[in-house]
């Protein structure tokens, strides 16, 4: 995949959709392709975080521990984005990510995804949009839990 073609992948996701071709481009050749393989740990719960990553191909495997045993929580498909809370906020991982079955992913550090939020006030907005349909969505679901 070329970096023309990351960018245009970029440009799908909800999060990157306002940014100019040119961010998108510096962004796709700053960060960082990796191939990850059914099984691989992209980042494990209680670490420090370093990076977010954008899913290309595959899916990721949301797990959160409790009790001694790791629940899955979610799955996520591609042009989708992990790890940007931990970034965001420098708290802990709050979960733990593996493939799901071959991955390929675009790591941003932290430094260059926190760069781009401060030079980018559309890239902050859509960011903070969708956490908040996130917060919206787990407030639903705990909601509908609770019965």
């Amino acid at each position: 995949m070329s970096i023309e073609d990351e960018a245009r992948t970029l440009a799908r996701i909800p999060m990157f959709r306002d940014l100019e071709p040119s961010q998108l481009r510096l962004l796709a050749f700053s960060a960082a392709r990796l191939d990850v393989a059914p099984g691989d740990v992209l980042f494990t719960q209680g670490e420090a975080p370093d990076a977010a990553y954008v899913v290309l191909e595959g899916t990721a495997v949301i797990e959160v521990a409790a009790g001694g045993t790791a629940h899955e929580v979610a799955r996520l498909g591609r042009d989708t984005v992990v790890g940007e809370m931990g970034v965001l906020t420098g708290e802990p991982r709050t979960a733990t990510v593996r493939a799901g079955e071959p991955m390929s992913v675009l790591r941003m550090e932290t430094d260059l995804f926190l760069n781009l939020l401060d030079k980018t006030p559309s890239l902050a907005r859509s960011v903070l949009r969708d956490l908040a349909f996130r917060l919206q969505e787990t407030t639903q679901a705990l909601v509908k839990a609770r019965g």
